[in-house]
């Protein structure tokens, strides 16, 4: 239930208000509410862009129908604070789904996580016919763009929202292959991993050997640390870079 204010409160916080009410205060605080509203501003954004070129978050959504309702939820507000959270301004996101091929949705520049939205409910309502989970389909489609980055040396993320199954590794390895050669390739997250079969660590042995520290695992309960894994790649000088 929620707490009731008593009249006697009520009339202490009515008298109070009349007092503030005298147009030389309103004025000052209007005008230090400016001031403050200002600097918050460009701290924020200081905060966001942290003095560093806008990163490419290349993004692969598994909608195959072991992926339940919840865990495609739990994933995509993981993928919603790591925009929030470390992402420069600027940066693009780019969405593809995957079964057994892969279709891009949108390459989106949010100003905030609210422009996600859309398209993260468009792929969450995809239930595909077709049987097969083929990570490799989304990950030769994000080669191109890559490549791109690479020119431009933009920092860029890899993030396969995934329980981990893969009918095609062979496929995946080829792309990751291709991937792990570019430096600036900050990180490859498969996020979502079902752990308890084998998944996580079949995972772990195949691409560890190529992808060294850039390689982040997580299932459902340590998403937090893998964020954090995440920032600090981010923040990790990339080679060759003044």
């Amino acid at each position: 239930m929620a707490r009731r204010r008593s009249s006697e409160s009520a009339n202490i916080t009515g008298n109070t208000a009349r007092k503030l009410r005298s147009p030389e205060l309103m004025a000052a605080v209007a005008g230090l509410a400016l001031v403050l509203l200002a600097v918050g501003g460009s701290a924020y954004l200081l905060a966001r862009s942290g003095g560093s070129r806008p990163d490419d978050l290349l993004v692969g959504a598994d909608d195959t129908a072991s992926v339940h309702q919840s865990k495609r939820e739990s994933v995509f507000g993981l993928l919603d604070q790591t925009v929030d959270e470390t992402l420069p301004h600027g940066s693009h996101v780019v969405f593809w789904s995957f079964d057994v091929n892969a279709h891009q949705f949108a390459n989106l520049v949010p100003s905030h996580i609210n422009d996600l939205w859309p398209t993260e409910d468009a792929i969450m309502s995809l239930h595909p016919t077709t049987f097969g989970t083929h990570p490799g389909t989304a990950l030769n489609n994000m080669i191109p763009r890559l490549a791109v980055d690479r020119e431009k040396k933009r920092p860029a993320i890899v993030m396969l929202l995934t329980d981990g199954e893969d009918q095609a590794p062979d496929e995946t390895k080829g792309a990751l292959v291709q991937i792990a050669a570019n430096p600036d390739v900050k990180a490859v997250w498969f996020c979502g991993v079902t752990s308890r079969n084998g998944f996580r660590s079949l995972l772990d042995r195949r691409w560890r050997p190529l992808l060294g520290s850039r390689l982040i695992i997580s299932s459902r309960n340590d998403g937090a640390e893998a964020l954090n894994r995440l920032t600090a790649l981010l923040h990790a000088k990339i080679p060759g870079e003044n």
